[in-house]
């Protein structure tokens, strides 16, 4: 005998208790994955947005230390580069001045010895602190005082011979390779000032010097005494 089997089927209508349980669950789920992908979102891009504004602040801290951290090697460098060729002169200018003697004198004007003051300049250059440029600039200036001498009598003292070139004074009475150096640089090109201390307490003298940066090292390119004579 073949039993019967009953089967019942559920019919949900819109207003159906289940069925707006189950849309305002399904609703609820939705807001809640949108506000946590939003949350997500946002977060991720706050993420990257901080870790851009580090990046860039480092760099920039960077930038601003090499920058500083340039100057004051090149302050330095500058300071050493004179305190080098004072060193190197004070032991070296007397037996340059006494074998490259390039003033020709006995008759009634000093002349130049042009070949005497190519090997004085080429002695100075084994400083190794002294540019092409300071030779050339100095080569000028005795040509121009050499223009001087010829109306001047050879018995008094000649335009431009009458303090040495390098230490602006007529001996070396002063240490020139430990004063204070400071400088103002722009480039590849500087302002030094090299300040010696005098006798009397606060008394100081200037000396002026410009510099220049050739292959990565600090050279003399002019020599700041003032001789009254222009070249």
């Amino acid at each position: 005998m073949r039993k019967k089997i009953y089967s019942t089927k559920v019919e949900l209508s819109n207003n159906h208790p289940l069925f707006c349980k189950i849309i305002q669950l399904t609703i609820q789920h939705n807001v809640f994955m949108f506000f946590v992908n939003k949350l997500i979102f946002s977060t991720l891009i706050t993420a990257l947005i901080f870790a851009s504004c580090e990046n860039s602040m480092s760099k920039n801290n960077n930038s601003a230390q090499t920058k500083s951290g340039t100057i004051v090697s090149d302050s330095t460098a500058i300071a050493d580069a004179l305190h080098n060729f004072f060193t190197w002169y004070n032991a070296n200018s007397i037996r340059i001045d006494t074998t490259y003697k390039f003033t020709i004198e006995g008759g009634a004007h000093t002349a130049l010895d042009e070949k005497k003051l190519q090997m004085y300049f080429s002695e100075i250059k084994k400083s190794n602190v002294v540019s092409d440029e300071l030779i050339d600039n100095e080569t000028k200036f005795y040509h121009a005082c050499a223009k001087f001498w010829e109306t001047e009598s050879s018995k008094d003292l000649n335009t431009g011979l009458g303090a040495d070139r390098f230490l602006c004074a007529q001996d070396y009475i002063a240490p020139y390779n430990t004063a204070a150096v400071t400088s103002i640089i722009k480039d590849n090109r500087a302002q030094a000032t090299l300040t010696l201390k005098g006798d009397m307490p606060g008394e100081t003298n200037a000396l002026k010097f410009e510099m220049k940066k050739e292959n990565g090292k600090w050279l003399l390119s002019k020599l700041g005494c003032n001789s009254g004579v222009k070249y």
